[in-house]
């Protein structure tokens, strides 16, 4: 199948599946509802959610370092594809997990004051959107929407050390848990609205839909490497943009928390 032909196809699936979520499980969604008003959530908001999380740039760093490092030697282009893969498959399986659990924990401790928390979700996505618009502004200045400064040396010299997919998806579990304070601001937007609105059974719907479309630019990343993007110039992409995207997702954040206090959501 032509390459090209089967991204069209994921595409389509991806899209399809995100706005026909609504309608499945339908007969779990009463087991949500509290005394309080329930407010709806659309698929809208889980994407762009996960878009905010998508475009952050701690993933590309690291991802592109991994394919570089595995890259050295041209002659191993396909294990560094399988590589690429492996931590990518190891990134959705570490956030799909600890988005279960956190879900579950939220939903436990607050479904009796949903409404409230829901309200306390939409002030945290403004302040988590204002402090990436600061990154455009003053990146590098005060508390950075990113890994910590501190981490970085031991995130690059344990990716060095992958060899093979086995280590990357390894390293890829561990890296994960670097990755969250750059990467969780959103993802407990989303959860917090999912555990005031929405099912067990249709929270995972959407969580894997979540981590699909979190990881889809790592997969890209990972394929353009392959077929021949230099490293360099995907790294040198990346610092060019890297206050364009803390910009654009600040501006998400902020209008998904204003449309979650306005209650329109």
């Amino acid at each position: 199948m032509n390459k090209h032909l089967a991204v069209k196809i994921a595409l389509s699936i991806l899209i399809a599946a995100v706005f026909l979520l609504p309608e499945f499980a339908s007969a779990d969604e009463a087991a949500c509802h509290t005394g309080l008003q329930s407010l709806h959530l659309t698929p809208v908001a889980v994407i762009c959610g996960a878009a905010v999380d998508a475009i952050n740039p701690c993933e590309f760093a690291i991802l592109i370092l991994l394919m570089a490092s595995m890259l050295i030697d041209e002659s191993n282009r396909k294990k560094a594809l399988w590589a690429g893969l492996a931590f990518t498959t190891a990134i959705f399986l570490a956030y799909f997990l600890m988005g279960v659990g956190l879900f579950a924990v939220i939903r436990q401790y607050t479904l009796s004051f949903s409404g409230v928390f829901y309200k306390v979700i939409g002030i945290l996505a403004i302040i988590i959107g204002l402090l990436n618009i600061k990154d455009y502004f003053w990146y590098g200045k005060g508390f950075l929407m990113e890994v910590p400064q501190s981490w970085r040396p031991k995130m690059k010299s344990m990716i060095k050390r992958v060899t093979n997919p086995v280590g990357a998806f390894a390293i890829g579990l561990l890296i994960s848990l670097f990755l969250l304070p750059c990467t969780s601001g959103p993802y407990v937007v989303i959860l917090g609205m999912l555990a005031s609105k929405v099912s067990f059974i249709k929270a995972i719907l959407y969580l894997i839909i979540y981590n699909l479309i979190f990881v889809l630019p790592m997969l890209v990343i990972v394929f353009a490497m392959y077929w021949g993007l230099a490293p360099e110039r995907a790294e040198n992409w990346r610092k060019q943009k890297i206050r364009l995207l803390h910009l654009i997702a600040g501006v998400i954040l902020i209008g998904l928390g204003i449309v979650m206090l306005g209650g329109w959501l």
